[in-house]
């Protein structure tokens, strides 16, 4: 079809009519040649069995002789794999091993193995040529090569095998920017002992010289990977002009314009003085430097303590400060050193240790610290803190357990203080406590005080730079700002950009450049050599500890999950496919935003169907006895079954769904079943009552063992370490908002091991959507966006794919 988009197919069919209707090549030449390299693939034979392919595996020398490179000798070992199950692996030795025809290999059949072997072997020849070798042998096992050889198949032959359907295992070293020839970074800075301090300390004379605008020395050096080279070194590395050599027992791939670019770039760059965050910039490539590959950054002095992989390790360590009624653990007193280091150095922490490891209290033991450094006299300013209106008290309550010398006061409600009345108490606090809304609200008033540091608790609240309580927050002017989260990247890259930005202005550049530099390149393309340079130009400025590290915290339960999988019934199964047929045909009609619209509430509906069939629009919400019928519902029969378990074991739970009318119905169900008070926390509930509801779960008497929580108002925040279960009734399909929820239980203070039961209708749209998660839960912070946003870009027939009913999904009559 000459008119179709793809300029592949545009350029073979008017090779076959005039020439005239050969059509300019447009884009990548290189992306063209593959599509036609994949296109003749598809016309040849492909083998006499698809279910297993040929896989080479290149090896490197084991020894190094006393000759070059060109001395080594490497091996491409012959190999069968299964596609089905691509961990399962056959050696050619083992293949003429077997007496069959036929084999079964862990439970997976393979016919004539001898014969696919060498047929396979055959077809790979026509793409590398010392293949042929192998099959001048009766039974082939591996074929050798020199180091110009195995260079040939790396770089040329391996892409090539791929793309025609086999399999090919290079050594993990290759491709990557350590094999490279390229150029590293050196900053040099005083030690603190040169500037008189042996911790930077507000208001220390070795403080003021430190931070990101401060002056560095700085210079290149040609290196690979890891190790810079000296100018001999690198003299003898060109001299051996072979395309793989040895450097201190790795192999690197050394192009000849990856010399010549490395001595133009360090002849044009040869160093001087910077400010830091200008020397970092460089360090990362963030502006793609003369195309040289830059390798990283060597500290020495303070800024290695920042900069240097083992820094935070190395910083000193501070132990409890005067006035904190408590015990730190070792990792959070190596967090409180952290803080305080680059705090006083004018640097913007982002402490985002995993729920539940004590953020709260790390950053109260850092106030007390300054307190006791700087003394009654030389007092620090106030310190706000911006938190969601759901962990107010929390905060509160807290301060006054772990440092109840703090003078902390709470700018929230009706009631508030307002005018000279709240400055005047604002002064004399050591730490005001406010809300996102607020700040928005009483931004003026809130500009107007000298402020000496603001801290943002869960900081994925100022995510979105656009929005107004962001702006609000980033406007206060204060010389210190951290921000504390347990979710530093939960969707977008650019989530990540506006937090560094509120910690340290200017550090990944503005919001254009950093989509250009980094967002697009990670998020689109999937660089990773743009995602390596923005991990480690952030690095240094976030302290991420997870509780699942043993090394990190070994008293600490186990987390269990397991997905429950329901079905529906006759009533449910009858409304999710009247809904989907409805939504498909309007799809068809809609576009742009509507499309969206459309998408969007046929997917809430879908999911509100899934739990219970009265939620669905125009449905009658209860039944006669005034209680919506369980029955009606698989995953209700399933959770009243799984209850009744943890109530006869004296166990408590957490029911999480994201949806009111659902939690209203749940409530009502479980008192009716279990004859027990539920409680039931979501947006409306006032604060003190919310209060009262988590001290009542947390007192453990068993008279309310179940709490059901609107995943919004109850997913962050709050510590509910009584629970042993967590029930995720509905899935919000962000594994990282799923994470947070669960994390209500498992953290600090838990002595339980805490079940995580994940709720999926089986062949429905739930089911599709998690195995879509699942296989993508590497990448799922950058890929799926929040709620069902990513769904609105499928396909009609992808989505129907997803959407469809299959067998499975109506429960057995």
């Amino acid at each position: 079809d000459g008119a179709d988009d793809d300029p592949h197919r545009q350029w073979l069919t008017g090779l076959l009519g005039a020439p005239a209707n050969v059509p300019a090549l447009t884009g990548s030449r290189a992306d063209l040649m593959r599509s036609v390299r994949l296109w003749v693939g598809a016309l040849e034979d492909r083998g006499i069995s698809s279910a297993w392919r040929l896989r080479l595996s290149l090896e490197e020398p084991l020894v190094v002789g006393d000759g070059g490179a060109q001395d080594q000798v490497w091996s491409l070992v012959l190999q069968l794999q299964s596609i089905e199950r691509p961990t399962l692996v056959v050696d050619a030795e083992d293949v003429w091993a077997l007496r069959a025809d036929s084999a079964t290999i862990e439970g997976l059949r393979i016919d004539d193995p001898k014969t696919l072997l060498l047929s396979e072997l055959a077809r790979a020849s026509r793409l590398f040529e010392p293949l042929a070798r192998a099959l001048q042998e009766d039974e082939p096992e591996r074929i050798t090569l020199d180091t110009r050889q195995a260079y040939v198949f790396l770089r040329e032959a391996a892409p090539l095998l791929s793309e025609q359907g086999f399999s090919v295992q290079c050594p993990a070293w290759w491709d990557t920017p350590a094999a490279r020839v390229g150029a590293r970074l050196r900053v040099v800075t005083p030690s603190l002992d040169a500037l008189g301090v042996s911790s930077p300390t507000p208001g220390s004379a070795g403080a003021a010289r430190l931070g990101l605008n401060s002056l560095v020395s700085y210079e290149w050096a040609v290196a690979v990977g890891d190790t810079p080279l000296s100018l001999e070194e690198f003299e003898a590395l060109a001299k051996q002009r072979s395309p793989l050599v040895q450097i201190n027992g790795q192999w690197v791939e050394v192009r000849q314009e990856d010399i010549e670019r490395a001595v133009a770039f360090i002849r044009a760059n040869p160093g001087g003085d910077a400010r830091l965050g200008e020397v970092m910039r460089m360090a990362y490539n963030t502006d793609r430097r003369a195309g040289i590959n830059v390798l990283g950054v060597d500290a020495e002095g303070w800024a290695s303590l920042i900069l240097g992989e083992d820094g935070a390790q190395r910083m000193p360590t501070l132990e409890e400060p005067p006035g904190f009624h408590g015990t730190l653990r070792p990792y959070q007193k190596r967090g409180l050193s952290w803080l305080a280091f680059l705090d006083a150095a004018g640097l913007g922490p982002c402490l985002a240790d995993d729920m539940g490891l004590g953020k709260t209290i790390q950053l109260l033991a850092l106030l007390l610290h300054e307190r006791a450094e700087a003394g009654e006299i030389e007092r620090p300013g106030p310190t706000l803190l911006v938190v969601p209106m759901s962990i107010v008290g929390n905060w509160m309550r807290e301060a006054k357990r772990f440092a109840p010398s703090l003078r902390a006061h709470i700018h929230h409600g009706a009631e508030r203080l307002t005018g000279d009345a709240f400055r005047d108490k604002a002064i004399s606090s050591d730490l005001v406590i406010t809300t996102y809304a607020l700040v928005h609200r009483d931004r003026e008033m809130l500009e107007a005080i000298g402020w000496h540091r603001v801290v943002v608790d869960e900081a994925q609240n100022i995510k979105n730079p656009s929005a107004k309580q962001s702006q609000a927050v980033h406007a206060i002017d204060a010389p210190r700002r951290i921000a504390l989260t347990g979710t530093p990247l939960e969707n977008r890259l650019s989530e990540l950009w506006s937090i560094m930005d509120f910690c340290n202005p200017g550090l990944l550049g503005s919001a254009t450049e950093f989509r250009r530099h980094f967002a697009v390149p990670v998020e689109r393309y999937r660089d990773r050599e743009r995602g390596r340079q923005l991990r480690s130009l952030v690095r240094p400025f976030i302290l991420r500890r997870l509780k699942t590290d043993h090394t990190v915290i070994s008293d600490l339960p186990e987390k269990l999950e397991h997905k429950e999988y329901c079905h529906l019934t006759a009533d449910q199964a009858e409304l999710y496919e009247t809904t989907v047929r409805h939504m498909l045909g309007e799809i068809e009609r809609a576009e742009g935003i509507r499309r969206r619209g459309v998408v969007l509430t046929t997917l809430v509906r879908l999911k509100q169907i899934c739990n219970h069939p009265d939620l669905a629009p125009g449905k009658d919400s209860t039944a006669p006895t005034g209680l919506p019928t369980v029955a009606r519902s698989g995953k209700c029969i399933r959770l009243l079954e799984m209850l009744e378990e943890v109530i006869d074991s004296s166990q408590q739970a957490l029911i999480f769904t994201q949806f009111r009318a659902m939690g209203d119905m749940l409530t009502g169900m479980l008192r009716h079943a279990f004859d027990r008070d539920v409680l039931f926390l979501h947006g409306g509930v006032p604060q003190g009552q919310r209060e009262r509801m988590v001290d009542r779960f947390q007192q453990g008497d068993g008279s309310a063992p179940l709490f059901v929580l609107s995943l919004k108002a109850g997913g962050v925040g709050l510590n509910l370490t009584a629970a042993s279960h967590v029930f995720h009734f509905d899935r919000w399909w962000n594994p990282a908002v799923e994470n947070q929820a669960t994390d209500r239980a498992f953290r600090i203070g838990q002595d339980k091991t805490v079940n995580v039961h994940k709720f999926i209708v089986g062949g429905t749209l739930e089911d599709r959507i998690d195995q879509m998660i699942e296989s993508k839960v590497a990448l799922a912070e950058d890929i799926i966006g929040s709620g069902e946003d990513w769904l609105t870009e499928m396909s009609t027939s992808a989505l129907r794919d997803v959407l469809a009913l299959r067998p499975g999904a109506l429960a057995e009559v």
